[in-house]
């Protein structure tokens, strides 16, 4: 079985071209791959692995290797990459990793995006009594359910919004395109409350510029990104949050939630308003939490893992 690594690594150095430091990273966790299925826990060889032995192996890195999940991300991107290669040049039928998604090579950046509680404890500690309160905690719900630029959502209008249907339009996305983006029902809610309380027109901005008093400094004076970068920073830091927050953060935590919640990168290209899956993949972050709940959803269903799960 150890012919069949340095084969492998002999294919990456000489065919792939990796540096040596790469290398040895390689060689480095395929050992422990394999020294984990020859312990007397598993009993597997390297071919032989499955999906639940994934799902021990990562089990037994968190808690009994003490490691850190970004470690465990880098081991599952090697271990993935090593299965391809199986599958590829030595027709290997099952591939145990297959589940495993291609973000898992990344290693999550936590800063770029806020948790579902950390989203939570931001929202639950803006009092909406007054309208400036109600316009933070609107637009902060907003960014997170819909994941709109910030250039975006300072360009809404009243006429932008249909609260019966539960959506609104983008008039103004990125290279002049126009899209469609529906929000939750939850959403609607504080939308239609905000909507009875602010004046204007279907042209008024449906975000602007208050006093302190809760006033508008002037009519019609649309939100500005820059006031917009403001709100988000300070609402976060009077939550208690300690990451830098700005409204990107909430584009990367729209699209890491909607990844996390089963939607396909497809049809989250689409909401966000890229042109290619590539670029949506910046947005999304995968934890190893979220990798775990991959594979158990690929054992779950063995139909998504005949002849390996590759498509």
């Amino acid at each position: 079985m150890n012919d069949i690594v340095n084969e492998y690594i002999g294919y990456l150095e000489n065919m792939c071209g990796f540096a040596k430091r790469t290398i040895k990273q390689h060689l480095r966790i395929c050992k422990l791959w394999m020294e984990f299925l020859n312990s007397s826990a598993v009993n597997k060889k390297l071919l032989n692995a499955t999906p639940m032995d994934l799902l021990a192996f990562i089990t037994f890195r968190q808690e009994k290797g003490r490691v850190k999940n970004v470690t465990i991300s880098k081991e599952l991107c090697v271990i993935r990459t090593l299965y391809a290669w199986l599958q590829d040049f030595k027709a290997l039928e099952l591939n145990p990793a297959a589940s495993l998604p291609e973000l898992i090579c990344e290693p999550p950046a936590e800063k770029k995006y806020l948790t579902i509680k950390e989203c939570f404890l931001l929202l639950e500690s803006i009092n909406t009594d007054s309208l400036i309160g109600l316009r933070d905690y609107t637009i902060i719900a907003l960014l997170w359910s819909t994941g709109l630029r910030s250039g975006e959502l300072c360009a809404l209008e009243r006429r932008d919004i249909d609260l019966r249907e539960g959506c609104l339009i983008v008039r103004k996305g990125k290279g002049g395109k126009q899209r469609q983006v529906f929000f939750p029902d939850k959403m609607t809610e504080f939308m239609t409350r905000y909507w009875i309380l602010i004046q204007g027109d279907q042209d008024t901005p449906l975000f602007y510029a208050l006093s302190i008093n809760g006033t508008r400094k002037q009519k019609h004076a649309r939100l500005s990104r820059s006031r917009l970068a403001d709100i988000v920073r300070l609402r976060s830091n009077e939550a208690g949050i300690t990451k830098k927050v700005s409204p990107l953060t909430f584009r990367h935590t729209f699209a890491t939630h909607m990844y996390e919640a089963g939607v396909v990168m497809r049809d989250i290209k689409e909401i966000l308003g890229h042109d290619d899956e590539t670029e949506t993949t910046i947005y999304v972050h995968i934890s190893v939490d979220t990798a775990r709940k991959f594979i158990e959803d690929h054992v779950a269903n063995p139909v998504k893992y005949i002849h390996g799960g590759r498509k």
